[in-house]
């Protein structure tokens, strides 16, 4: 069976006889339409460590300045790290969108441009696949340069010790990619994946990789299939309420594991309807000499009035790292509101936060103010949309009326994504709350944390 994700608009299939992710555009795409199964198709590509992927243009693409911005900052980023190699663009209807395209990603990917899928499919396993419109012999990707490096090689080349600890690896990836990163210029693009490959292999992630294929294909096969991919069906396929029982079983799991976890040295839990890529942010403060920081993600939905399923799953997961007392929370604008319990007031170390932040992150963000009476009155509205009788609500007026600093919020979609968060919401922009959670008690830790992470943002 193969893996499908289909919208209205867009299909994404992974076809496990080929081993590639096919995108099929059916109708004409803007934004959310493009952005959701794009990233589905991101996640397969990972799950299943697809090398290529293949898009069928049989409608019209529209993006904006936006879109193509998330694209270079998010998409394509995130399918570089999950493996992808080649791309095949199918060109059936001459459409101008693929030469475009093309000429984007053709130095990041080794891209095809044909006129179906069979003739893509065996261009891409074939030894001359790139003869037409892939990059020249010189363009061959960083991972494939240095496949046959060894990692104390690695770490030589990145003038450190064989003895080198993970802290003083990151750092000096750092120093040696920040002159490249955000840059679209080609040999900016090259030296920052150059750079990345290298590093991969002197973090010793490369050889993690390759042990987990191993393991992988020693797993037992049961109907065709491994045992691990069973898992994966699993996960898609059961019906909601069935995982949401796997789930709440998963949530005392990480209740144990990440308050037993004193080695992270800050925690933050992301709350609501997004995707979620934590490498930038987690770059950013292990730059700031924060050691192995936890970053956790809960797919809440506020307000659920797109019938999305899996609001179960969101909550249980929410919970269990709500009760870890994270020093940091980073809610989305519909969630905030419905969450107030869980952020204290953030008045006492406003000015605090403000002193470490550059001036360019203070002319982009903005307090949020909320009183408890707010807080109630816009649960009960949620309330009444989804059915609940009035008797049954609480009345606001027994709740004081006096707004409390509840935490800093970024608006520009481009910045937020930027941080690698994207909202999932159809019609919904993507923007971001900062807060300290009810339950911290490291003023200092909450304080660098916001400032670092802000600061990146807008850097």
């Amino acid at each position: 069976m193969n893996e499908v994700f289909d919208s209205e608009n867009i299909k994404v299939e992974y076809r496990k006889d080929d081993n590639i992710v096919l995108v099929v555009l059916k109708g004409k795409v803007i934004r959310d339409d493009f952005r959701t199964p794009m990233m589905h198709a991101a996640d397969m590509v990972l799950r299943h460590s697809c090398k290529v992927m293949c898009v069928d243009f049989n409608a019209d693409l529209e993006l904006n300045e936006n879109d193509i911005n998330w694209s270079k900052k998010v998409l394509l980023s995130n399918l570089r790290k999950n493996g992808l190699e080649t791309l095949i663009l199918i060109d059936s209807c001459k459409l101008e969108i693929v030469q475009q395209c093309s000429d984007f990603c053709r130095d990041r990917f080794n891209t095809i441009v044909c006129g179906n899928y069979e003739e893509g499919r065996e261009l891409a396993g074939s030894d001359h696949a790139g003869s037409s419109d892939a990059p020249e012999a010189e363009g061959v990707s960083a991972d494939d340069k240095y496949s046959s490096m060894t990692r104390e090689e690695a770490l030589k080349f990145m003038g450190l010790e064989a003895d080198a600890d993970i802290k003083a690896i990151d750092d000096r990836f750092w120093q040696m990619s920040k002159h490249y990163r955000g840059k679209d210029d080609p040999e900016s693009v090259k030296k920052e994946d150059e750079i990345s490959a290298i590093y991969d292999i002197a973090s010793g992630r490369r050889d993690r990789r390759i042990n987990e294929k191993i393991r992988h294909e020693s797993e037992p096969m049961y109907f065709g299939r491994y045992k691990s991919d069973w898992k994966n069906i699993i996960h898609y396929n059961w019906k909601s309420f069935l995982l949401g029982v796997v789930v709440a079983v998963s949530a005392i799991l990480v209740i144990i594991a990440v308050a037993t976890n004193t080695r992270s040295g800050c925690s933050i839990v992301v709350f609501g309807h997004m995707y979620l890529d934590d490498t930038y942010m987690r770059e950013a403060l292990v730059a700031e000499g924060i050691k192995r920081p936890y970053i956790g993600m809960a797919d809440i939905v506020v307000p659920n009035d797109q019938n999305i399923p899996m609001q179960e799953y969101g909550n249980e997961t929410f919970n269990a790292m709500f009760y870890t007392n994270p020093d940091v929370l980073i809610s989305d604008n519909e969630s905030y509101g419905y969450y107030f319990s869980t952020f204290k007031d953030l008045g006492p170390l406003y000015d605090r936060i403000m002193e470490g932040l550059s001036e360019e992150a203070k002319a982009g963000i903005e307090p949020i103010y909320v009183s408890e009476r707010q807080a109630v009155e816009y649960t009960n509205r949620l309330y009444l949309e989804n059915g609940i009788e009035d008797d049954e609500l609480d009345d606001p007026s027994r709740y004081p009326d006096e707004p409390v600093l509840i935490g800093i919020r970024i608006k520009d979609e481009d910045i937020c994504t930027g941080l690698g968060i994207e909202a999932k919401w159809m019609s919904r922009k993507t923007t971001l709350v900062f807060g300290q959670c009810i339950n911290s008690t490291n003023d200092d830790q909450t304080v660098k944390v916001i400032t670092t992470i802000i600061n990146a943002a807008f850097a």
